[in-house]
Order: structure tokens, then C-alpha cells, then sequence
């Protein structure tokens, strides 16, 4: 089967591979569609902990053709999205309902094969079955949605609030809307690229250009600062600035992934005598069914985010794009 192949960073081959065996609690799907994300940029340049060599890929959907001798309660032919974060069950962190920081954490498309190939090979208990008015692009996007929505249920934010994203970029823009759904009062993109700011303001974000003006643009807009911000580019130098807009028992929310071993500075004593508080959100949560809800209500918009859809062979000109900024969320057709 065709296979995008990672050997190692900065490498990306286009192979023919063995399919994937189907063990007996496991389900074998052929995939329709698989998203890019920007963990998958990461692990492409090094920059996030991966097995090599790696066939990448953790935002997909698909159609089940094979399910093991165990599972009863999947059919082949089903159309089903799958969560890629595997948890043992019974470390520490599981015991307390904290999957997404398992001691025993496996990755589809991370830590074993993932779904920029025809088929993948996942744990019927990871698998969702999509309703009909979803489609396979929607079911690409659950992941990335639930990512958001943890992110957000971490993040407690209060009806009235003045919140601010920095960054619009696919993930950004999920946020502006869950948070526009959460009944913030004033809610402000900071952003680069108009077009992405167009799109925020679109789901009801007042758009700020970044442009080194930004800060005094904030100021006058936001005088007393944020009740919530959210950091969704990664960039440490951003991350650095945000602080200088938390208002006083403001939450703040690390989202964006940035490279690892990256420093950023912080007044402690700015932390202490503003009270502070300060999260960070590391992939799903048990959210998959909340996405779900989300997507198929209308609640949330993922259509429009959606700038490139390409065949499973053009993988390397999409990553390319991505990486420069040039698109939103790019996916790949394997129909």
C-alpha cells in the first residue's frame, strides 16, 4: 500500500508498504481522509519526540474493512474517525482519568504507524463511529477539535469575559469559536496574515494585526488587560509578550507547541502579585464525544478551514505550504 514514510528529520519518502496486520482487539480502517497538523511539521523537523522510521498522520477518517476476533461491537463498512492517543488503563495517570499523560502514552502516527497511508491499524476502543451527517472531512477533524476542546475545559472561562488568541492559524480558529460559545464579551485574534484575521473575524473576533504595533493596539482596546488568553503559534517570542496583556487574576493558556528546550521569560513576582494562572494543554482528554456533539450540532464551523485538500502523493509540496504558512488546514484524499 502507499505509504508516507518519515526515515528520519527532514526526510519524507513516498513508499509502497506491507498493510498493516489487524490483531484481535484492533480494527483495520481504509482511510479517506487524513489532516496535517502542526505536531506532524514538529516531528517532521526533529523538533518532537517521534519513533523513526515513522509513517506519520493522526487526524483521519475512514471505512472499517477488517475488525479482530474480539471486537463485537464494529462492523466492517463503517465510516469511524479514531482517537491516536493510546493509554494503558492502569498507570498512575490513568487510574485518575488522566489519559493524555499515560506513563505507557503511544501515538498513532507518533509513537507507531499512522494515516497518511491507504491503511492504518488502530485499538477498536479508540475507534468512533461518524453519524451520517458528517462527512470524512469532518472526521478528520475531530482530533484536532478535541484538542481544542480540552484545552478549553481546562481554561475556565466565564461568561463576560475579555479574552484574546493569539495566533490564527487552524487550531486558533477552532478556539476563537469555542470560545465565542463559552459567552466571552470581547473576544481579539492577533494575527500576521490578514486573511486569517478576516476568517476570525468572520466567527467574531475583533482582528489585530501583528505587525510590532500590535501591543499599543492591545492596550487601547483592552486598557486593563485579559481576563483569558490562549497562545495558539508556538512561537516563544509570543509567548513572552502575551503576559504583558493578563490582567490581574487573568488565566492564561499555553496551546501552541513549541520546540522543545525553548525558553521563555517570566517575572515571578508578576506571577505572584497578579494571581496568576497558567495552563497548558497537551492533546485530548476524553473529548472526542464533546467534538463529536460539536461538529454534528453545526456548533462549531470546520468547512472553511479546510484551504487544501491533495492526493496522498503531493504529501511533501502540502507539508511544504503548511510549514510557510501558506495554508490553513491541508488534507489529503485517499478515495
Amino acid at each position: 500500500m502507499q505509504s508516507v514514510v518519515l526515515p528520519g528529520p527532514n526526510e519524507v519518502q513516498l513508499q509502497d508498504v506491507q498493510p498493516p496486520p489487524c490483531g484481535p482487539d484492533d480494527v483495520l480502517i481504509e482511510v479517506s481522509r487524513a489532516g496535517l497538523c502542526g505536531t506532524d511539521l514538529h516531528i517532521s523537523r526533529g523538533e518532537y519526540a517521534a519513533a523513526w522510521p515513522l509513517v506519520p498522520g493522526h487526524e483521519f477518517a475512514g471505512r472499517l474493512v477488517e475488525v479482530g476476533d474480539q471486537v463485537h461491537h464494529l462492523e466492517p463498512g463503517q465510516r469511524v474517525t479514531a482517537d491516536p492517543n493510546l493509554s494503558c488503563g492502569h498507570c498512575a495517570h490513568c487510574r485518575r482519568l488522566e489519559p493524555n499523560q499515560c506513563l505507557n502514552w503511544q501515538g498513532v502516527g507518533i509513537t507507531r504507524p499512522g494515516a497518511f497511508a491507504e491503511r492504518v491499524v488502530v485499538p477498536a476502543a479508540a475507534v468512533y463511529p461518524l453519524p451520517d451527517e458528517l462527512t470524512d472531512a469532518h472526521g478528520a477533524f475531530i482530533e484536532p477539535l478535541a484538542c481544542a476542546v480540552h484545552g478549553i475545559n481546562r481554561l475556565r472561562v466565564d461568561a463576560g469575559d475579555a479574552a484574546s488568541v493569539f495566533g490564527a492559524g487552524p487550531m486558533g480558529l477552532l478556539l476563537v469559536q469555542l470560545l465565542r460559545r463559552r459567552g466571552v464579551a470581547s473576544l481579539i485574534a492577533v494575527e500576521k496574515q490578514p486573511d486569517r484575521l478576516a476568517m476570525a473575524e468572520s466567527f467574531g473576533a475583533t482582528p489585530v494585526v501583528a505587525d510590532g504595533t500590535e501591543h499599543e493596539t492591545l492596550r487601547r482596546l483592552a486598557p486593563s488587560g485579559f481576563h483569558v488568553i490562549i497562545e495558539a503559534t508556538g512561537v516563544p517570542a509570543v509567548v513572552e509578550a502575551a503576559f504583558a496583556h493578563l490582567r490581574p487574576y487573568g488565566r492564561y493558556l499555553q496551546f501552541g507547541v513549541t520546540p522543545k528546550g525553548q525558553t521563555v521569560r517570566l517575572d515571578p513576582h508578576a506571577l505572584f502579585r497578579h494571581d496568576w494562572t497558567i495552563l497548558g494543554s497537551f492533546a485530548v482528554c476524553r473529548t472526542f464525544e464533546q467534538s463529536l456533539a460539536l461538529l454534528a450540532s453545526g456548533a462549531v464551523e470546520v468547512e472553511s478551514l479546510i484551504s487544501h485538500t491533495l492526493p496522498l502523493g503531493d504529501f511533501e509540496r502540502g507539508l511544504a505550504s503548511f510549514g510557510e504558512g501558506q495554508t490553513l488546514k491541508v488534507q489529503f484524499s485517499l478515495e
